[in-house]
């Protein structure tokens, strides 16, 4: 299930409160962003980027095809910036990925499912969203999680493939019996 795909280059347009992050935030923030587009084909090549505090990030897609995706960058309070992690930002470009394609079922749980099964276990650094995970593993997730999520997230697809309506509450029994201690 690699979706690597020829890819136009991303074209990042800046919100006018997101311009008053310094350049260096703004940098990072493309980086991590031009690493993962490349794992959602289906994803426009230009976004709007904006800021907010009240989620970790919001993806919208207006009817036209213009894409804005929210996301929470702020500066600590010991100095430095929090960005939102790898996984948050795969998440909400899952979310682009639905709205342009007609075999990537809607919702949550199956946005947590694909963006795990698209993204290499190296750029899953924190938990699924909205899948249940179990709180030890939430609290501690490591490479190792992130490789049986990848895992099981293609084993579900495929199950899904197969006609498997439950294939999110098999991910989830499966992830945590796979985890318990």
């Amino acid at each position: 299930m690699n979706t690597i795909a020829r890819r136009m280059p991303l074209e990042i347009a800046w919100t006018r409160n997101a311009l008053r992050l310094p350049e260096e935030a703004r940098a990072e923030v493309g980086r991590r962003l031009r690493r993962l587009h490349r794992y959602f084909p289906e994803a426009k090549p230009h976004m709007r980027i904006g800021i907010t505090r009240s989620y970790d990030g919001l993806a919208f897609q207006s009817n036209e095809g213009r894409v804005k995706l929210m996301i929470d960058v702020h500066r600590r309070q010991k100095g430095g910036w929090r960005f939102p992690t790898y996984w948050t930002l795969g998440h909400e470009l899952m979310h682009l990925a639905q709205f342009n394609s007609s075999g990537v079922p809607s919702g949550e749980r199956a946005c947590d499912i694909f963006a795990l099964a698209r993204l290499p276990p190296s750029l899953i650094d924190d938990s699924p969203s909205y899948l249940v995970v179990p709180p030890h593993v939430r609290r501690t997730w490591n490479r190792r999680h992130a490789r049986l999520a990848h895992d099981l997230a293609r084993a579900a697809i495929r199950r899904r493939a197969e006609g498997a309506r439950n294939y999110a509450v098999w991910w989830e029994e499966e992830f945590e019996r796979r985890t318990s201690p």
